[in-house]
């Protein structure tokens, strides 16, 4: 059987800076592999999170895994307080999309520093 506990794998241009962004989003680095020459970073919400993201090198799954490495996820944060996500995101060099209303909930996207796009709905 499947357990409640997931790993998202981000296959990223720059670890260390992908780890910086979503850091600044509140994230916490839970665990820093390094295997041959790349690091692999483990990040949460937060530390009981049963979701959790792994930041791979994306040169590096290209060399081991090409089958994956152009694979996107597509992934819907929640929050209690997307208004103050919001102006977060406003803080940062980064692409922010339009606050909007959708039915009972607002939603937004917003992109990481290699373009991956999120999206984030209030609950």
């Amino acid at each position: 059987m499947i357990s409640n506990q997931m790993e998202i794998m981000l296959y990223v241009d720059d670890v260390a800076r992908a780890q910086e962004f979503w850091e600044s989003l509140g994230f916490q680095t839970i665990t820093v592999q390094n295997l041959e020459e790349t690091k692999i970073v483990e990040m949460a919400p937060n530390e009981t999170a049963e979701i959790h993201f792994v930041l791979y090198d994306r040169t590096f799954i290209e060399t081991y895994s090409p089958e994956v490495a152009t694979n996107s996820p597509s992934i819907m944060f929640q929050t209690k307080d997307i208004e103050g996500f919001y102006n977060k995101l406003l803080t940062l060099n980064t692409t922010v999309g339009e606050l909007i209303q959708l039915e009972d909930s607002k939603i937004l996207n917003f992109a990481d520093p290699d373009g991956n796009y999120y999206a984030i709905k209030s609950i």
